[in-house]
């Protein structure tokens, strides 16, 4: 089926596209197993580009273990999403860009996200999926402007599990449950942060404009080493050319300004400029 995932396109006037992923069957009816209760032998899922194709999603693999499992089976060199059940019965979802993915590839598979991870219906949170990570490693932190992020880390005491939106019967469990917010809450602030967005949205196309000195080669401010004075280090990205800047985040300029600066973060992180 192709995904619903809608995007603007500022060169046509704001008229909505669709991102053009095609997300196989296959990749619900295996998210199906996962959240079966009965289905034992499936917790997880990994999906990801179909053989060459540019489109088409597929399931890579999928099994039993939970997120450490999970996490020990990531593609290398290659863009992935999956999901997964945890302990407590609740369920998460990922996209993970190995290294050495192909750039066109991983600008792609951005605009594809959430077109994929929609069909992994009654997930309670996306979190930042790692190679060896395990469930013990989710732990809930606070990001920019007070967004709630499910990140890795340690902690002596596990942290509480916030409410989820549709909970299940509590089940005894013997392992400590991961902190997780709920889907309500994860609205607001995804509210506020489109809000905040909007107000500053002209000052930020204008922080888009390069001064003098030219434009930098991604592959240079990836390394981060001997660049120009001209180049602000918290701000690198503003140092790509208007070709090199959409080859890399999958959007022009005008189109990234326009995100909430979290957002923002997230995608400077997946593309190492952060």
């Amino acid at each position: 089926m192709i995904a619903g995932t809608l995007q603007t396109d500022p060169r046509s006037g704001g008229v909505k596209k669709s991102s053009g992923v095609n997300v196989l069957p296959i990749v619900a009816e295996s998210w199906n197993e996962v959240r079966d209760d009965k289905k034992l032998d499936v917790d997880w899922v990994i999906a990801g580009y179909d053989g060459n194709s540019k489109t088409d999603i597929t399931i890579l693999c999928k099994g039993s273990g939970g997120i450490g499992a999970c996490s020990a089976a990531l593609p290398e060199g290659t863009a992935s999403f999956g999901g997964c059940r945890l302990s407590s019965g609740r369920f998460v979802s990922f996209f993970y860009v190995a290294d050495g993915t192909p750039i066109m590839q991983k600008g792609r598979a951005s605009m594809f996200k959430n077109g994929v991870l929609n069909t992994l219906e009654g997930c309670d949170m996306e979190i930042e999926m790692k190679p060896g990570m395990v469930e013990a490693d989710l732990l809930l932190s606070v990001g920019d402007g007070g967004n709630a992020d499910v990140s890795t880390g340690s902690s002596d005491k596990p942290p509480s599990i916030g409410k989820p939106t549709n909970p299940k019967p509590a089940q005894p469990k013997s392992k400590p449950k991961p902190a997780i917010i709920s889907q309500d809450e994860s609205t607001e602030t995804s509210k506020a942060n489109t809000s905040d967005a909007s107000n500053n949205i002209d000052v930020g196309v204008e922080s888009l404009q390069i001064s003098e000195g030219g434009f930098v080669p991604y592959s240079a401010l990836r390394d981060a080493r001997d660049l120009p004075p001209s180049v602000d280090l918290t701000k690198k990205e503003l140092a790509l050319s208007d070709a090199e800047f959409a080859s890399v985040f999958g959007m022009d300029k005008a189109a990234f300004a326009s995100l909430a600066t979290w957002k923002q973060n997230a995608k400077k992180k997946e593309v190492g400029l952060f």
